[in-house]
């Protein structure tokens, strides 16, 4: 079931990111840098909703590990996405000699998890654990890799017979992705230089990455209720995440190597220009607010659920399916 779900998100990081790899137009480094900062800010707001992707049980509290009997505790895996803003995304890899990158304004970000969640020891908790990885990975032209690890721990403020659960949790996630490739072509940045004198370097034979980090604090409340075998749910989440994306182009620069770094300096801007390539990176902070909810199948000990989500402050949204084995 892992390799199928592994080659689902594959597939689906495949279509979004099918690159024609078409060569640098004329751009000014500042324009470059420019869309750099914005796609940064694009994927500060959307990573922390992706983040949230997995652990998204239906059970508000899933029971004590200790004492129990059976002791509460499950294993399972889940496949979902989040969106994220397009424009961004598309200038940057305009200006980086990309093209293809479909013509819509919101693109599917894939995520998958394989999790584990065990109930607590005399009190009224459970503690979360999920993992999901893709090798650095290369098709063709362009190459992916994607990385997510997280936990939580959620407490029940309200665990009585035959009414709903209630919980209050915190959770900690750490993601990391990148996209790369190669271009056709070499391509060409201006600047003008402290003469006042148009300049230029040239970029030959690039192999161009674009990517991305996240870490993010995330409080939630979610309340559950069991009918027979359907078990709805409703949650809320509030996360605060500090994240870095970026740029690297490796390729063998051409032109006045010294004078693009004064440029840069002197007009405060965070690159980096070597013989080898190009580089930079943004750090941003964001706060998220969402709601979560859906539906459980229960089948003896094996529960099928069914997510959806919505952010509230960039209207990003996103769907998961989880199958996992509970007692």
């Amino acid at each position: 079931m892992m390799r199928s779900k592994t080659k689902v998100v594959v597939i689906t990081i495949l279509l979004i990111a099918k690159f024609s790899f078409s060569g640098f137009a004329q751009t000014e480094l500042r324009d470059l840098q420019r869309a750099a900062s914005n796609f940064s800010s694009s994927l500060a707001d959307s990573l922390p909703l992706n983040s949230s992707l997995g652990l998204n049980w239906s059970d508000a509290h899933i029971g004590k590990l200790f004492p129990s009997i059976p002791p509460s505790f499950g294993v399972g895996v889940s496949l979902g996405f989040t969106t994220m803003e397009l424009s961004d995304m598309n200038t940057l890899a305009d200006y980086l000699g990309f093209g293809g990158l479909p013509n819509i304004n919101r693109m599917p970000f894939p995520g998958y998890t394989v999790e584990a969640r065990i109930g607590g020891l005399f009190l009224p908790f459970d503690i979360g654990f999920k993992f999901g990885y893709l090798p650095s990975l290369e098709f063709s032209n362009f190459s992916i890799d994607y990385f997510l690890i997280g936990g939580d721990i959620r407490y029940a403020i309200l665990n009585r017979p035959f009414l709903p659960r209630i919980s209050v949790g915190i959770g900690f996630n750490y993601m990391r992705g990148s996209i790369g490739g190669s271009a056709r072509s070499g391509g060409t940045f201006s600047f003008v230089d402290n003469a006042g004198n148009p300049e230029y370097i040239t970029l030959n034979s690039p192999d161009v990455n674009l990517n991305w980090s996240t870490r993010s604090l995330d409080f939630t409340v979610q309340i559950s209720q069991s009918f027979l075998i359907v078990t709805p749910y409703l949650g809320l989440g509030a996360t605060h995440a500090w994240s870095r994306a970026g740029y690297e182009v490796r390729a063998n620069v051409i032109g006045d190597i010294a004078g693009v770094n004064a440029y840069l300096s002197d007009q405060g801007i965070d690159m980096d220009v070597s013989g080898s390539g190009i580089s930079s990176e943004f750090n941003s902070t964001s706060f998220g607010f969402r709601v979560f909810g859906g539906i459980s199948l229960n089948m003896a000990v094996i529960r099928l659920d069914f997510t959806g989500i919505y952010s509230f402050l960039d209207g990003n949204y996103g769907a998961s399916i989880g199958l996992r084995f509970q007692l």
